[in-house]
């Protein structure tokens, strides 16, 4: 069986089956309900995946597809995804991705009375947005918005670009799409210089490697269909489009399809919306493509998948990005350890751990993530500090950096990502590097532990049972998690 999103709700109902919660209530998704409900979760440290079975959809009534969260918002469920052991860290995650995206798997095609995804089809007039149970995340939101990856194909090597970029809804038939200077920019561009539409299709729930492929960061020349069958350990199943036929194909195993064109030299107002840093985002025009639609396909029972941003704490989906950090990394210094990326306390600021073999290395370890975007400040340590444990991280600021001669401030040189609020000009921006390494050319003091062999000797169950062990509560204050 291919896998999709159903095959991982079972594998989750399967392997920890108190992290799946469904909902029978009436919620209006377009009116904060969901959203409301994913916060005060939040608020409790629990984050179950939730199916909603009776969710409104934009016209007030109760949809025919239900509503799905929550599917990748904790370690837990990206390891039975991957299909991983739990024992498995964060960092040995982001070193799997890596080791996936290196052995992209090419995807098969399969006939349109064999893709799930075709059961429901729409053209036309009858393809109709406002039959879906959409959400509208936060307060202001221009209006509801779909936020899962859109496709599209570069018109000179056939290749095609899987990425996210929010959509607010418009109309029955009309979305605008914002979208960065990225590849999908590239494609759209490529398109409008000949005066020609742009295919694009959305996907609006697969199963979370689906997902996680999505967000591959890599070459532009990458097929990354073939980058998420890496990630699914098996052919992504693709079937020819509602609208443009071979010539586009779309994901057999999606549980809805969305497929548009993005228009030549037309923009729409689009915005505001609350983005990933945790901030409203302004109105914007010049990159909201306008974005028609021709036709929706689906499953009969089909589930769509949202999610709310900034859950900046639980930065599962984004795994593979900071892969992506790592992989450039290490092609500058080998002795890249790990890399910290998502997250709200890191987003724009990058943790790297590195064995450090020469005073020059953390200087082009920092370079080298300057190279992307989403880069403003690089904080660089040694091997021993943990980038996910910001008790760690401020030890490290607070007894290995001397300011005057470990911090470097970059002047308006980089080019910076336009969520960011904090940017004067539209993309350009400053940026920081911190050397919080030890040095290598004086003596350092060591750091103060208990012995080893005192670590392996002592064992806690030799001095307390276990039940007095589990009432202990746990303190999470001083970790991000």
């Amino acid at each position: 069986m291919a896998k999709d999103l159903r095959t991982f709700i079972s594998d989750l109902r399967k392997e920890s089956p108190h992290e799946v919660v469904e909902i029978n209530k009436e919620v209006d998704p377009a009116h904060y309900d969901v959203t409301a409900i994913i916060k005060h979760l939040d608020a409790l440290k629990k984050f179950p995946l939730l199916i909603f079975n009776k969710p409104l959809n934009l016209k007030g009534k109760v949809s025919p597809v239900r509503l799905c969260m929550n599917a990748e918002i904790s370690q837990n469920k990206i390891q039975i995804a991957l299909g991983i052991p739990r024992t498995m860290t964060r960092s040995q995650m982001g070193e799997e991705c890596l080791r996936r995206e290196a052995k992209p798997i090419k995807p098969t095609v399969i006939a349109k009375q064999d893709a799930p995804v075709k059961q429901v089809v729409t053209v036309g007039e009858q393809a109709d947005l406002h039959e879906l149970p959409i959400l509208r995340h936060h307060e202001m939101d221009g209006g509801p918005y779909i936020v899962m990856a859109s496709v599209v194909k570069d018109k000179a090597t056939g290749k095609y670009n899987v990425s996210y970029h929010r959509m607010e809804v418009k109309g029955p038939r009309l979305t605008a799409l914002y979208t960065s200077p990225r590849h999908l920019w590239k494609i759209y561009k490529d398109y409008e210089a000949r005066g020609e539409p742009c295919p694009v299709v959305t996907v609006f729930a697969h199963h979370p490697c689906f997902n996680m492929g999505a967000a591959y960061t890599g070459a532009f020349e990458v097929n990354e269909y073939d980058i998420i069958g890496g990630y699914l350990q098996e052919p992504l199943r693709l079937v020819p489009s509602e609208t443009w036929g071979d010539d586009f194909l779309v994901p057999a195993d999606a549980e809805v399809v969305i497929e548009g064109t993005l228009m030549p030299g037309q923009r729409l107002v689009e915005g505001p919306f609350g983005e990933a840093p945790g901030y409203l985002g302004p109105q914007r025009l010049n990159n909201a493509l306008r974005n028609e639609v021709h036709a929706i396909t689906r499953r009969r029972d089909a589930i769509v998948e949202s999610i709310i941003t900034p859950e900046g704490d639980k930065p599962w989906l984004d795994l593979p990005r900071e892969a992506a950090y790592l992989r450039r990394c290490r092609e500058a210094v080998p002795g890249v350890k790990a890399v910290c990326k998502a997250g709200r306390h890191a987003h724009y600021n990058i943790f790297i751990s590195m064995k450090k073999v020469s005073e020059g290395d953390p200087g082009r370890t920092a370079a080298a993530a300057l190279t992307f975007d989403h880069t403003k400040n690089v904080f660089v340590f040694d091997e021993d500090i943990d980038v996910y444990n910001p008790t760690d991280i401020l030890w490290a600021f607070a007894t290995r950096v001397q300011p005057h001669k470990q911090i470097t401030i970059i002047k308006d040189m980089l080019r910076g990502n336009m969520l960011d609020p904090s940017l004067v000009h539209d993309i350009k921006t400053s940026g920081m590097i911190v050397d919080a390494t030890r040095p290598l050319d004086r003596p350092f003091s060591p750091v103060s532990k208990c012995p080893d062999d005192a670590m392996a000797r002592i064992k806690l169950e030799e001095f307390m049972d276990a039940e007095t062990l589990a009432r202990i509560p746990m303190d999470r204050t001083t970790y991000w998690a």
